[in-house]
């Protein structure tokens, strides 16, 4: 009876253990960083995305994990900018195309092609569909942001 009962135990652990979110709620790149997480916005400094309006590399010199991510930044001070409050400073819709969330997809997010709106960080896939985003950035953020409610927890394979 013990023995039973031990691998009843025993067979649920996978399913308690196991995250309750999908591996592509950030958008990183393949491999892990030197902080052993996964490399977010391309190695792009976000901080630089927000303050100056410019796609800056980061270095692995300066960089920060946040929420199973890792952020690299071009200067100590934008590390410690973001540490302080990396909520202000990660990309919406977890760093995929924000146009793409908005059509239900998880389209990877080019830090060369992004929008700063309202104090937000959105990215892009390409030049068309920051193109598109911007017929209506209020409209069309509002519907990203209700689609990633819906797929924020979707692999990218299964939309």
């Amino acid at each position: 009876m013990n023995k039973l009962i031990l691998s009843a135990v025993l067979a649920t652990l996978p399913l308690i253990a196991a995250p309750a979110f999908a591996a592509d709620e950030i958008n990183v790149s393949n491999g892990i960083s030197a902080a052993g997480a996964p490399l977010a916005v391309h190695g792009s400094d976000p901080v630089a995305l927000l303050s100056s309006g410019k796609s800056v590399e980061g270095t692995s010199e300066f960089s920060a994990t946040f929420d199973g991510a890792s952020y690299y930044f071009a200067s100590a001070e934008n590390q410690k900018t973001f540490e302080a409050d990396p909520a202000q400073y990660v990309p919406q819709h977890g760093g995929f195309c924000s146009f793409g969330v908005s059509v239900g997809k998880k389209f990877d997010g080019d830090p060369d092609q992004f929008l700063v709106h309202d104090g937000k960080l959105f990215l892009f896939l390409n030049a068309g569909t920051r193109e598109a985003f911007m017929k209506d950035v209020i409209g069309t953020a509002k519907t990203a942001d209700t689609q990633w409610g819906q797929i924020k927890h979707t692999a990218v394979s299964d939309l």
